[in-house]
């Protein structure tokens, strides 16, 4: 959660709840991932600024669930790709018109299975420009930051080893 300042002090009404259950009642375990890029460096008005991370790398057979692309209002697509290690590459997920105010999180109809050793490739796509209505500031460098006017580049995304009433 970020919190934006707005000249004034707030208060925080936030709260968390966590359950607790008996280890031996668990079916299934989901893990949160994330592909970021945190040395991103956007230059002034530049309608088309393509930035990749590192990819994750599957150190183990586990199904994909879900994907969030996160970016802040420079953000204009994002993409997830896999790369599997019989060669064969695939399109997980294509946002080709990202919108800050439309942070979806895509889940999938049927788990994806990434065999051990899959790369998860995430690509994000940027428009510092002045042709993007809700850019801020066409005209400065733009890095990582968690205020609107800075930038961020995170492919969220879900995993589980193997799936519930499940052999693998």
């Amino acid at each position: 959660m970020h919190y934006t300042p707005n000249g004034s002090a707030q208060t925080d009404l936030s709260y968390a709840g966590v359950c607790f259950m008996d280890k031996a009642d668990v079916k299934t375990i989901v893990s949160g991932r994330a592909i970021l890029e945190p040395e991103l460096r956007i230059p002034p008005n530049d309608a088309n600024v393509k930035v990749a991370a590192r990819p994750y790398v599957a150190r183990r057979n586990e199904y994909l669930l879900s994907m969030t692309p996160h970016m802040h209002l420079r953000g204009k697509a994002f993409r997830y790709e896999a790369a599997y290690p019989n060669g064969e590459k695939e399109i997980l997920l294509d946002v080709p018109n990202y919108d800050f105010n439309w942070q979806l999180k895509y889940t999938l109809a049927d788990p994806k299975f990434l065999p051990k050793g899959t790369r998860i490739y995430c690509t994000a796509v940027y428009d510092n420009s002045e042709k993007n209505l809700v850019n801020p500031n066409p005209d400065r460098w733009v890095g990582w930051g968690d205020q609107s006017w800075d930038e961020m580049m995170i492919g969220f995304f879900t995993t589980t080893p193997r799936l519930p009433d499940s052999s693998e």
